[in-house]
């Protein structure tokens, strides 16, 4: 698995936002496999869809990669609907 790094606190992350490759922040976001913990006690990675997904759909995560795809995996998209190269946060089904 990725070493997650640190994220600041008093800055915090953008949980409901999909990055594509032409989003000015793209290059800035941290490294995918990073790790944090929502409010409402779940855990969300930073991931890239190796295909389209659309919006709260069950999504397969590999590792090392950090891909994910449409399937019965662990994960399910929150962002919104994401196209293949896009990054975005994906929560885990379980607390």
């Amino acid at each position: 698995m990725a070493v997650s790094r640190n994220i600041d606190p008093k800055l915090g992350v953008d949980l409901s936002k999909v990055y594509t490759s032409t989003d000015p922040f793209y290059a800035r976001l941290p490294p995918v496999g990073t790790v944090t913990r929502a409010l409402n006690g779940r855990m969300y990675v930073l991931a890239q869809a190796s295909a389209g997904v659309a919006n709260d759909t069950a999504v397969v995560l590999t590792e090392p990669a950090m891909t994910f795809a449409a399937g019965a995996g662990a994960w399910t998209t929150r962002s919104g609907a994401v196209n293949s190269g896009d990054r975005a946060w994906i929560e885990s089904n379980a607390i």
